[in-house]
């Protein structure tokens, strides 16, 4: 009697690798506060979570880098953006335009 689901067994359902489990690549929210003289802000995700960001500790990526250590960053920009935990909470570690 078989308890689990085979592996092997290509006709076996598997949750994890199906195309309906798979989640979202990436986070898309919208710049609510920024601060480019303190290189700070905060992003609005799409369920509506204020969630910080200091750009010392963030990957800038594509678009949104205007040059060395320039940002084309504004309040109200729609950015995509991928989260980690710290000692003070969740924070944004990637912004990047959106997916």
């Amino acid at each position: 009697m078989s308890v689990g689901r085979d592996l092997d067994d290509p006709d076996s359902e598997n949750e994890a690798t199906g195309p309906s489990e798979a989640g979202p690549i990436a986070y898309v929210g919208t710049i609510l506060r920024w601060a480019p003289g303190s290189g700070t802000g905060v992003v609005r995700s799409a369920s509506g979570r204020d969630i910080p960001f200091d750009l010392e500790h963030v990957i800038v990526l594509g678009e949104l880098m205007a040059g060395p250590r320039s940002y084309a960053l504004s309040n109200g920009l729609k950015v995509g953006f991928d989260l980690g935990w710290t000692s003070r909470g969740l924070r944004v570690t990637k912004l990047f335009p959106p997916p």
